[in-house]
């Protein structure tokens, strides 16, 4: 089973591949088809764990995941713009990383809700009542899904990989990205404040912007089709349309 998926029509001449959040999938971004113009193609990855891939053995290696991303895109000559939310976005980072290693260039690359990797702190995983608490505080799943535990047995799988990820974050030293960064969050974050997400300009030879809209880490749910229509500006702006 491939990968990746394309959520958009397929009459694109350049493309932005949404890397989703610790518990998410793909699905997340296909509303963003309805704002994203025909002439880009929206990517998602399908990934082990999640949604129709469920019963899939989920991966818990960050690098092992970007490097199997970097080969399902392959040397296609696309020009390709990277955006992720949270865990997303060190996926993102790092497979910005992983392709200009390849010498495939990453147009821009647009980091949400996460701040700069080289400003985390590796943790150990959290125990599933952690997970599960941590899903109702941030509101990424709806109150019913708690009730049903058969449900919660089969998702714990891949979250317990996502966070496995996520918190175990460890930076690596190594060349700044030649993509110029957009660093976006929400305005109610504690946990990612502006400071953050300023420090992502030290991972790009070229300019980091911010940008931040109201409400709490998962401000991208209630903000869809504003930040797909800031994803595209980004996007083309780095083609120099």
């Amino acid at each position: 089973m491939s990968l990746l998926r394309r959520l958009s029509a397929g009459e694109g001449t350049s493309r932005i591949l949404c890397l989703p959040y610790a518990g998410g999938g793909g699905s997340v971004y296909e509303s963003w088809t309805k704002t994203i113009p025909a002439h880009v193609d929206v990517w998602v990855p399908d990934l082990p764990g999640r949604e129709h891939r469920m019963l899939d053995e989920p991966v818990e290696d960050l690098h092992e995941l970007v490097a199997a991303l970097a080969d399902a895109l392959g040397e296609d000559p696309v020009p390709t713009s990277l955006f992720g939310h949270s865990l997303g976005s060190l996926v993102a980072f790092e497979l910005a990383r992983e392709l200009e290693a390849r010498s495939l260039p990453v147009r821009c690359l647009v980091a949400s809700g996460m701040s700069a990797p080289r400003t985390l702190t590796p943790r150990p995983a959290p125990t599933d009542a952690q997970i599960l608490a941590d899903l109702r505080r941030m509101g990424v799943a709806p109150d019913e899904l708690f009730s049903q535990p058969d449900l919660v047995e089969l998702l714990l799988p891949g979250l317990r990989a996502d966070y496995t990820m996520a918190l175990g974050y460890t930076y690596r030293e190594g060349p700044k990205l030649s993509c110029g960064i957009f660093a976006v969050g929400g305005t109610d974050d504690a946990h990612v404040p502006l400071t953050g997400l300023a420090a992502w300009s030290e991972e790009t030879v070229r300019a980091c912007e911010t940008r931040m809209w109201e409400g709490g880490h998962m401000y991208l749910l209630d903000h869809a089709e504003d930040l797909a229509a800031f994803v595209t500006t980004c996007h083309t702006r780095s083609l120099g349309e």
